[in-house]
């Protein structure tokens, strides 16, 4: 059944032409994701409004153009405030307009990665021991350590976060944003330099500290809502060095996690990474982490689409999966990312059969199915 949809995003060039950073519009739309989005929606039937960002939308509710929208397919960001992500879906909710995508308050949860591991703990579903160090970049550097150690030693997690490596990163960034070549901390003398960097870099946002997890690293895409949520595909990533002259030199020691640069080229830091498509079927690691993937998705009240990232505790038969992240469509991700000839969620979803037509055609059904969605559209008679 076509629909009038609405599409809600901000647009990397027009952010970047106003001054904003890379890093800031990192997570920001290009135009190769909105043309695709928007194409593949009408080569379903559907008529699109392309609005913009969210003041753009706060124009079209004053106006009530947003009468004449069934859905609204928001890929926002956000860039101001821990709860930016939630901005557009709580104010869709507000005016009572059905939208694809985990709700406000799940993408809140979503996007704090201590809340989201204090519910996934409360659920039982494995992640990395863990703390919470509040933001010290006015502090010196004797009254950091003091604060660290405090706060790791009172943690319910304290034994573990004793043993080293361990792992830091910004509560509340995506797409690898904070994750440097120091973030992995092999002993203490690394630590207190480590968060007083991150806490410069990002002075509103608190550090998580984490054991580190030296396993296999997935990402598992999902697709639907509740007891309909299904996995899609799943992808590994495997790190190689690189020598002087670019080639891949498997088992050297290097950066073996996916850093800023990393996520973006492949390439950086002396290390390339390979994505793999393992086997959902015969491999029992795999399966354990697609199945882990889904109870966090659950937990965590993603809806239509997301994506789960995934790490286990070590190598071998013994390898427990632990969540890292979940994200709304890409974590958990209740927002992977959807630019067609890139993304991970239609990539892992191409290569088990999902087109990315299909792919948008089906997440567009459980948002309808699930928001019942008046069954006269405004787009009768739209040709």
């Amino acid at each position: 059944m076509p629909y009038t949809i609405a599409l809600v995003y901000e647009r990397k060039s027009e952010y970047l032409a106003r001054g904003f950073s890379v890093e800031e519009c990192e997570e920001l739309e290009d135009e190769v994701t909105i043309d695709g989005l928007t194409s593949t929606l009408q080569s379903l039937g559907h008529k699109t409004v392309q609005v913009g960002d969210i003041k753009d939308l706060v124009k079209c509710l004053a106006a009530g153009s947003h009468q004449a929208w069934d859905l609204v397919f928001s890929t926002s960001e956000g860039l101001y405030g821990l709860a930016r992500e939630a901005q557009v879906p709580a104010l869709l909710e507000a005016y009572e307009i059905p939208y694809v995508g985990a709700d406000a308050a799940s993408t809140v949860l979503s996007h704090d990665k201590a809340k989201t591991k204090l519910s996934l703990e409360h659920s039982s579903v494995p992640s990395a021991p863990w703390c919470l160090v509040p933001n010290l970049h006015d502090s010196t550097a004797a009254d950091r350590s003091d604060r660290i150690e405090t706060v790791k030693n009172s943690s319910s997690h304290a034994h573990a976060l004793n043993e080293y490596p361990l792992f830091l990163k910004p509560v509340a960034e995506g797409t690898s944003k904070g994750i440097y070549p120091c973030s992995k901390i092999k002993k203490q003398s690394e630590l207190e330099p480590a968060v007083s960097m991150l806490s410069t870099r990002y002075p509103d946002q608190d550090i998580l500290i984490e054991s580190y997890l030296a396993g296999r690293e997935f990402t598992v895409g999902i697709l639907g809502t509740g007891s309909r949520a299904r996995v899609i595909g799943v992808l590994e990533y495997q790190f190689h060095r690189q020598d002087e002259e670019g080639g891949v030199v498997p088992g050297m020691e290097g950066i073996d996690f996916l850093t800023t640069d990393l996520k973006k080229y492949d390439r950086a830091d002396g290390v390339y990474v390979e994505i793999l498509m393992p086997d959902m079927k015969s491999d029992p690691e795999v399966q354990l982490a697609c199945e882990r993937a889904l109870e966090a998705y659950k937990v965590v009240g993603c809806r239509d689409l997301g994506r789960v990232d995934v790490r286990s505790d070590r190598k071998g038969p013994s390898a427990v999966p632990h969540i890292i992240e979940v994200r709304r469509t890409g974590s958990v991700n209740p927002r992977p990312g959807l630019r067609p000839d890139r993304s991970h969620y239609p990539s892992l979803a191409r290569n088990n059969g999902l087109s990315y037509k299909d792919l948008i055609e089906q997440i567009i059904e459980s948002a309808a199915e699930r928001m019942s969605i008046n069954q006269a559209p405004n787009v009768i008679g739209f040709d």
